[in-house]
């Protein structure tokens, strides 16, 4: 099965905390116990890696939810005589930065201009040196654009 390079995640639920706004609560636990280990995984491993953290569930519940997170992108998996044993495809700021860039992809594709004022409503609210450092990377966008547009001499 060939994989994209970068994990499809189609839901992102801003009301929740951490990784549970873009997977679910035991995908995010999973997650963060593959990140933990030292190497490749196996469905107990993890198992005994998230009861040690007080998150009992069954073998057959995180065998399902670490396929799901195979399908999405998210793992690596290799077999090893009758058992999967998963690695991390991504880590964690490559998940949230591709999580981002799916998010406000989207938002620009359907809604580009009130994304954009909120967007700028919002720093300027909340984090206004944020919103200078915005100014600063369209002006150095802008400025790297100029200078592709050069001709050669």
């Amino acid at each position: 099965m060939k994989q994209d390079a970068n994990p499809n995640l189609p839901v992102f639920r801003p009301g929740n905390e951490g990784l549970q706004k873009m997977l679910g609560k035991l995908e995010a636990q999973i997650m963060e116990a593959v990140w933990l280990a030292e190497g490749p995984v196996s469905v107990e491993e993890v198992r005994e890696a998230l009861a040690q953290t007080g998150k009992e569930a069954a073998y057959t519940t995180i065998m399902t939810t670490l396929s799901r997170l195979f399908t999405k992108g998210l793992l690596a998996r290799e077999m090893r005589g009758k058992a999967y044993y998963y690695t991390a495809r991504v880590n964690r700021r490559e998940l949230t930065t591709n999580v981002t860039k799916q998010v406000i992809d989207g938002l620009l594709t359907t809604f580009a201009e009130p994304a954009m004022a909120y967007f700028v409503e919002a720093l300027s609210d909340d984090h206004p040196d944020k919103l200078d450092a915005l100014a600063e990377l369209i002006e150095k966008r802008k400025r790297a654009q100029a200078a592709d547009r050069k001709p050669e001499r």
